[in-house]
């Protein structure tokens, strides 16, 4: 009795997925899913495995400098403050394909480890600081990052999120970015993250 009650709940956990998350982009390990929401933009779901340690993630997304090269269309990420250890606010600027113009966010970041466990939830401040008068400040950004443990020294990281674009850029269009964008982020990611300097024992706190 058990077993199929964990059975049932196992196949009725991947028809719920399969149901609310629609497959847009795979290559190789990675793979990029959407869902829509009520608000006409669509929320990602993105998913890779990595030869890195779980808290390579932290190391790389606190590597700023480097964020241009790996995020894709990231201009530029500029620390506003950091509030503890575990939390900084952060204003990430985008280029955009002409013409549409620039785009740029204000977000939170906070980080969370259990075990070997990472978690960084995004959210939306974009209170916080006044518009930039070149860019079109993003509204209601969130999302998480999950770096997961498996076996052979491998990770699984998904990110999930969404929000809203801003401006008066069309939802179609709005939504075919966010996909591409994502799905060019962790295409590099897998690139980069492998690095021995963003390893645990490169890693200070």
């Amino acid at each position: 009795m058990v077993y199929l009650m964990a059975l049932t709940c196992f196949f009725n956990g991947r028809a719920a997925l399969a149901e609310t998350w629609q497959l847009e982009k795979q290559k190789g390990k990675t793979s990029v899913y959407s869902q829509n929401t009520e608000s006409g933009y669509k929320e990602v779901l993105a998913k890779t495995l990595v030869k890195a340690h779980p808290k390579a993630l932290i190391a790389l997304l606190g590597d700023i400098s480097l964020a241009p090269e790996w995020i894709h269309n990231c201009l530029e990420i500029k620390v506003i403050k950091d509030l503890s250890p575990s939390e900084r606010l952060i204003n990430t600027f985008f280029a955009a394909p002409w013409p549409v113009k620039d785009r740029d966010m204000v977000t939170l970041s906070t980080t969370t480890i259990t075990d070997d466990l990472v978690q960084i939830s995004i959210s939306d401040r974009s209170e916080i600081i006044a518009s930039h008068t070149k860019f079109v400040r993003m509204q209601n950004m969130h999302g998480k990052w999950k770096a997961k443990p498996l076996d052979n020294g491998l990770t699984e990281i998904t990110y999930q999120g969404g929000g809203d674009p801003g401006g008066s850029l069309p939802t179609f269009i709005a939504n075919k970015e966010l996909i591409s964008s994502i799905y060019h982020t962790f295409l590099n990611l897998n690139k980069v993250i492998g690095q021995e300097k963003y390893q645990p024992n490169e890693i200070t706190n």
